[in-house]
């Protein structure tokens, strides 16, 4: 889904890019034709936003000084100027519209990874909401650890295997975050750019000879905790490119944070309830709990009480020492195959309570689950 709202939603902006494409081109050939100049092979496209900027800019610049020169009358001079007047403006206007809608398609994913919820989830989907929100072919998350750079996962368009084996490449082989490396010199300066001469390096990610690629950090509690890189695969990255990713990591490290609390939350809820129930079992034992009139002793022999079974040499009264009177309750109703919900029904107990009643008689015996206990139960009540 999220595949096809990418490819629909830049179905109109490749037509506009077309559509100027065709526009800057058309100039241009006026351009060698006034000038009496051989039109250029190569012509600049949108997507290449500072080269077809220069490109109408240097022509500019060569109408403007040919009418200095002795030729202010000639009108196709004129002409010409102000066709690429208004072309030079539609590239910066095209080029705020690409940028709007860079930002908003970030946005999007951020939204699709902020619905996900688990840690593992959003760490799983955000190579490849970034690059289908960035329109980058090759997208790889690592995290910082211990001054290296250690792989999270890849996503490459196309080349799921490619993904893997860069992956496991820099897993093998960390990058170590040190001078020169550009990355230690971003985790200080906390920014994304733009790494035009990867061969003098290693990049984290693959690139081919002579292609720049896009490194920002995931900045989080004023450190760097990991890094995003993308390329494409055959062509350069640009400002645009840049800034996508950027805004991405951005999001991403605050949506990142939120997952984690939402987990540590849930985490601490689970330990709370657990202490609610063995509160609960303790004031059970304590208010239920029969008083005689006598002298308890120590067996012979014992210094303290067992705290697990030996796995031989049972009898019931060891099940006895063992087991508090509510555990004996509770593992006599599990060997008659009663489920934790009816048991707490029976005892008048809450199900929390039977769970860590439960708990505790496998961990005493020991058992390896119910059906082992309740086994042991009746071997030895000898039902």
């Amino acid at each position: 889904m999220a595949d096809d709202l990418a490819v629909n939603g830049s179905q109109p902006a490749r037509a506009r890019d077309d559509e100027l494409d065709a526009r800057v081109a058309t100039a241009m050939q006026h351009v060698a034709a006034v000038l009496s100049a051989p039109a250029s092979a190569a012509l600049p496209k949108v997507e290449d936003f500072h080269t077809a900027h220069r490109e109408v800019e240097d022509a500019l610049r060569t109408v403007v000084d040919e009418l200095r020169d002795g030729h202010p009358g000639r009108a196709d001079l004129w002409s010409t100027l102000i066709e690429l007047h208004q072309v030079q403006r539609e590239l910066v206007e095209q080029r705020l519209v690409q940028r709007l809608e860079a930002l908003d398609r970030v946005r999007a994913a951020l939204a699709r990874l902020r619905e996900l919820g688990p840690v593992s989830e959003v760490l799983r989907r955000a190579c490849t909401e970034l690059s289908d929100s960035s329109g980058l072919d090759r997208v790889l998350l690592s995290q910082v650890k211990d001054a290296r750079l250690l792989p999270v996962h890849a996503h490459f368009r196309d080349d799921p295997e490619g993904a893997e084996r860069a992956v496991e490449a820099l897993r093998e082989t960390p990058l170590a975050l040190e001078y020169p490396v550009v990355e230690t010199e971003l985790m200080r300066r906390r920014r994304a750019t733009i790494v035009r001469d990867p061969r003098a390096r290693r990049p984290p990610i693959p690139v081919e000879e002579g292609l720049s690629y896009v490194a920002a950090p995931v900045v989080l509690d004023g450190g760097a905790i990991g890094f995003f890189h993308g390329a494409y695969a055959d062509r350069q990255v640009e400002s645009l490119e840049r800034d996508a990713v950027w805004a991405f990591a951005d999001g991403f490290a605050q949506l990142f944070e939120r997952a984690v609390l939402r987990r540590r939350v849930r985490e601490q809820r689970r330990q709370l309830r657990e202490l609610v129930a063995w509160t609960d079992a303790m004031a059970a034992e304590l208010s239920e709990g029969a008083i005689e009139l006598e002298v308890e002793t120590e067996p012979a022999g014992a210094a303290v009480r067992p705290t697990a079974l030996p796995g031989a040499d049972l009898d019931s009264s060891r099940l006895r020492e063992l087991l508090t009177r509510r555990e004996l309750d509770v593992l006599r109703l599990i060997a008659r195959g009663d489920s934790n919900k009816a048991i707490a029904t029976e005892l008048v107990v809450s199900e929390g309570t039977v769970k860590f009643h439960v708990k505790n008689i496998l961990r005493k015996l020991p058992a390896a689950n119910r059906v082992e206990a309740a086994s042991r139960y009746l071997q030895l009540t000898g039902h």
